[in-house]
């Protein structure tokens, strides 16, 4: 696609590490966005496998540059990211994760378009699996800071913030499991959230993530990084947040065109058994 130079530069920011099973669909969905005007910006922290090869192959093939030194870890990666992005949009895309639709970045520079005071857009996100089976949707909340400060609601890579936010905060490198957390709390006293009812990203689950393999440790960063800010009064206990039944249903009709195929994938996403995606998207232990 020509580029098209009124269009806002977006940059997207994809820490790296040892994830070559899964990163060359990361690049693929941002790749094949039909968006003019992306950079995508890999911060790889000498990665050991095959994600070196992967990064080689698609250089040249869409504006995406990296680099693969050492690092302090994931924080680190995304800050040196944030530093050398050059965008007036910024993506935080993690290298086991995808951008769901092909107009995911197209879209939303028409939310930042439509909510001019917003600084920060977020949406829905499709939980998969290794093997790129789609799990269920998660259904966010409407922003509401005193439950922020309750537990994170936000998907972090269905997160889009102006490049006003960047300039204004960090990444905690003292945090390695629950900075985004963290950061969204620190953001928001200062930042308008929008958040917009649409899929936006891809939310992958296995064996090798850290909020799985190391799930203590997260548990316990993110009830310190809570207790710092939780302040409950009465407005917390009579705020109405959106129950799980209207989310349930909510992402039951999104369900229903994603099997009618209403969307264009970014990447290669299977749909699997309709009837097992159902009980999967029910179950309220998910």
């Amino acid at each position: 696609m020509k580029a098209d130079t009124a269009s806002p530069l977006v940059s997207i920011i994809t820490p790296s590490y040892n994830q070559g099973g899964f990163i060359e669909e990361t690049l693929l969905s941002v790749k094949n966005q039909d968006y003019p005007r992306i950079e995508h910006i890999i911060m790889d922290g000498g990665s050991t496998d095959n994600t070196l090869e992967i990064l080689k192959k698609y250089e040249g093939s869409y504006n995406m540059r990296w680099v693969s030194e050492p690092d302090r870890g994931q924080t680190d990666a995304v800050n040196k990211g944030f530093r050398v992005a050059n965008g007036e949009i910024i993506g935080w895309l993690n290298s086991d994760d995808c951008y769901f639709d092909i107009s995911t970045i197209s879209n939303v520079k028409g939310y930042f378009d439509k909510y001019e005071d917003a600084d920060i857009v977020y949406g829905d996100a499709v939980r998969i699996d290794e093997d790129n089976l789609m799990l269920y949707i998660i259904k966010v909340r409407n922003f509401n800071y005193n439950y922020l400060k309750k537990a994170c609601f936000i998907i972090q890579p269905a997160a889009f913030f102006r490049r006003n936010v960047i300039d204004n905060f960090e990444l905690d490198v003292n945090l390695d499991m629950s900075m985004d957390y963290d950061f969204w709390l620190r953001v928001a006293k200062k930042h308008k959230f929008q958040r917009v009812n649409e899929i936006l990203a891809i939310d992958r689950t296995h064996k090798g993530r850290k909020l799985i393999a190391r799930k203590d440790d997260w548990v316990r960063e993110a009830s310190h990084v809570s207790e710092q800010w939780r302040q409950f009064n009465l407005q917390d206990r009579i705020c109405s947040y959106g129950s799980y039944g209207v989310r349930s249903l909510q992402a039951l009709i999104v369900l229903k065109r994603l099997y009618r195929r209403g969307y264009n994938f970014a990447f290669n996403m299977r749909l699997g058994n309709v009837v097992s995606t159902i009980f999967r998207q029910l179950d309220p232990r998910k």
